[in-house]
């Protein structure tokens, strides 16, 4: 591995490390996507997962205090119904439609925030139980989980210290769950958690960089930004997945 592999993979630790530290969510939206460019989309996922999940532990004190639980709870119990069923899909479909279904998401999610949206209903226990499993679905077969939660917390007119320490909590259950069963599914080689130790330290510090940009920054300049960024990568994905040979393993 040489500076043309590390490169990479570092900038994109830059960005998802700010994006956790400011936002909340949005980690591995940015990373699996474009993680997928440099590696298998199952090793993309796993690295992807298991890097925001380390560096959301110093979050965590701060934001089980300032979460929304009431909202959390019916959703933690899809988290551990449904990602099985994700990390199956993950772990036996084709590594190209991966790629293309990842990429899908991944502008799916992005045009739905940027398009302001939001959802309207009343909010009910058998609500967000089903926005659980959903999002735990595509977070155990794709690494990507949390938009249709933050359009949900979102609609809920959460401030936003509560909005992001409940997508910090919330994530750190959904996305731990993820990583643990694609683990114990098997295929994690030694070289990849050497890799997530590795960029470790680097998402930290970014992710310190973004607390501190959270703090003194209107955030919609920024998220905007990201968003368009993954709408470009999106459409890369799926144009250099289908040009190399979409049906190749």
């Amino acid at each position: 591995m040489d500076l043309y592999y590390w490169l990479p993979l570092l900038t994109i630790v830059m960005v998802g490390g700010i994006m956790r530290g400011f936002a909340g969510f949005g980690t591995t939206l940015i990373m699996v996507p474009l993680f997928c460019l440099l590696m298998p989309p199952s090793e993309a996922v796993f690295i992807a997962l298991v890097t925001d999940v380390l560096v959301m532990l110093p979050l965590l004190p701060n934001a089980v205090r300032n979460a929304q639980w009431e909202y959390i709870w019916p959703m933690v119990i899809g988290v551990f119904l449904a990602t099985p069923l994700g990390v199956v899909v993950l772990t036996v479909t084709n590594p190209n439609f991966m790629k293309v279904l990842i990429a899908i998401l991944v502008i799916g999610s992005a045009c739905l925030l940027l398009s302001g949206w939001k959802y309207q209903g009343k909010r009910a226990n058998s609500v967000s139980f089903v926005i659980g499993v959903f999002s735990s679905i595509t977070n155990g077969a794709t690494g990507i989980g949390g938009p249709p939660i933050a359009v949900y917390f979102i609609a809920q007119g959460m401030s936003a210290i509560s909005l992001r320490a409940s997508l910090n909590s919330l994530g750190f259950i959904m996305e731990s769950a993820a990583a643990l069963f694609i683990y114990f599914a098997g295929g994690v080689e030694f070289k990849i958690l050497v890799t997530v130790l590795i960029l470790f330290p680097f998402m930290l510090l970014f992710t310190w960089v973004g607390s501190k940009i959270f703090a003194v920054l209107d955030n919609s300049f920024f998220n905007k930004l990201i968003l368009y960024f993954l709408l470009i990568f999106g459409a890369y994905i799926i144009v250099s997945t289908i040009y190399n040979g979409f049906f190749s393993v």
